[in-house]
């Protein structure tokens, strides 16, 4: 069966172009994975709240999230080393060995400020130095609280007077409601439920920091936060007067190994959910990369500095994010398949023009022949008849039609010529 030339041309070309574009999608990385694992808090904690609005987010990407009930900010810690988790809230000043190495943030997200609240205790000498030998809840084992809560108590000389409990959240606010505790320690949003309790009973008293400066300059992490009074409520003056706290931030973590494409939609995310303002920060000032106490991950870095890309901004997370991987394709693009169509129009002229100029070599060699004293009219008569009839065989596209037709008048001139010769 005949093939037209040209098919064969385009056709090995296209085969070409084809080869490279299967070369280079082994380069192509792997979609984003569609199910992630959110390491969070306390059902009753404001990380675990956190996370099912990150949840809900991210299900309008196609995204679905599982949320881990967990003890707090170093038992996340521990899930994100462990690769049981791949993203988590965790607290600046959580003192988890090697985190470093597996673990780096995405973002801070607000303050967190540490919340003592006490019954029974004198509120002129305002610190935590006139908290020995107390009975002060400090958080379960894990808990972002209790890590900050042992080192400020450390730091003052009260652990070892101190009776320490693992209550937290609602059980400790109980547990200083009923007596049971002379103080609890608190690391919170300012809109978590309990503290909001807390400021509003009028047993309970909130100790100010007159020392933070000094902790701040001790613990880097920490930032100093102040509470003014009446901001919490205007019409009952709560607080009575201006309060200091020192406060760590809420850090988005995750492990150094996770998808990239994902860290960059986190940080989009965790942009909608935290950037209005509360009672110690102004709106846009968090989410940041300031206060961060872990590695930063590049992709963070971009996105804080440049923003969203232009595909992020005009198309939705899974198409956006299709065309940047499929970017890798326009290697062979530009560098095969240009040349090759460039080319491909002179091949197939020379490919259709050698079909017909192949005869000429053969009617070149008849026509040299007939100069020869011995040469033999009836071979050479013969073999034109042949040529011409495979010359008429020949197929080519009308445009060379012309070179096929100037070719059988080569050879009718060439038989001419032996006929007068004969």
């Amino acid at each position: 069966m005949h093939i037209p030339e040209a098919v064969k041309t385009y056709g090995l070309i296209l085969l070409i172009i084809v080869a490279s574009f299967w070369v280079a999608s082994c380069f192509i990385a792997p979609p984003p994975p569609k199910n992630i694992i959110f390491a969070a808090g306390s059902v009753n904690g404001e990380y675990y709240r956190y996370a099912q609005i990150y949840k809900r987010a991210l299900a309008e990407e196609g995204i679905i999230v599982k949320v881990l009930e967990t003890a707090g900010s170093s038992e996340n810690a521990e899930l994100l080393m462990q690769g049981k988790a791949n993203i988590a809230f965790i607290q600046s000043g959580s003192k988890i060995e090697d985190i470093e190495s597996h673990v780096e943030t995405l973002a801070s997200l607000y303050y967190e400020p540490l919340w003592v609240f006490t019954r029974n205790v004198d509120q002129k000498q305002k610190d935590l130095q006139n908290l020995r030998n107390s009975r002060i809840a400090i958080g379960p084992i894990g808990s972002g609280t209790r890590a900050i809560s042992l080192q400020l108590l450390d730091l003052n000389n009260i652990t070892n007077s101190a009776i320490l409990s693992e209550a937290s959240g609602e059980q400790a606010v109980e547990a200083l409601k009923n007596e049971k505790v002379d103080a609890a320690f608190f690391v919170s949003h300012p809109n978590a439920p309990y503290i909001q309790e807390l400021l509003h009973d009028k047993e309970i008293h909130l100790l100010s920091f007159q020392r933070a400066d000094a902790y701040t300059r001790l613990f880097p992490f920490l930032s100093k936060v102040q509470l003014n009074e009446g901001v919490v409520d205007i019409a009952a003056n709560i607080p009575n007067s201006d309060i200091y706290l020192i406060s760590s931030v809420a850090q988005l973590a995750s492990r150094k190994d996770f998808n990239g494409v994902l860290k960059t939609l986190l940080v989009r995310t965790a942009m909608k959910i935290h950037a209005d303002a509360d009672i110690f920060s102004e709106k846009g000032q968090f989410p940041t990369l300031d206060y961060a106490d872990l590695p930063i991950a590049d992709e963070a870095e971009r996105y804080f500095k440049y923003g969203p890309n232009f595909l992020q901004q005009i198309l939705p997370f899974w198409f956006a994010d299709m065309i940047n991987r499929m970017v890798v394709m326009l290697i062979p693009l530009v560098g095969v398949m240009f040349p090759l169509l460039k080319i491909a129009s002179p091949t197939y002229r020379w490919r259709t023009r050698s079909r017909i100029y192949r005869w000429y070599k053969k009617l070149k060699k008849m026509e040299e022949a007939t100069s020869s004293e011995d040469f033999d009219l009836k071979k050479v008569l013969s073999s034109l008849e042949s040529m011409d009839a495979d010359v008429k065989k020949t197929q080519v596209p009308l445009s060379y039609a012309d070179e096929l037709y100037s070719l059988r008048q080569h050879i009718q001139l060439i038989k001419d010529q032996i006929q007068k010769i004969q």
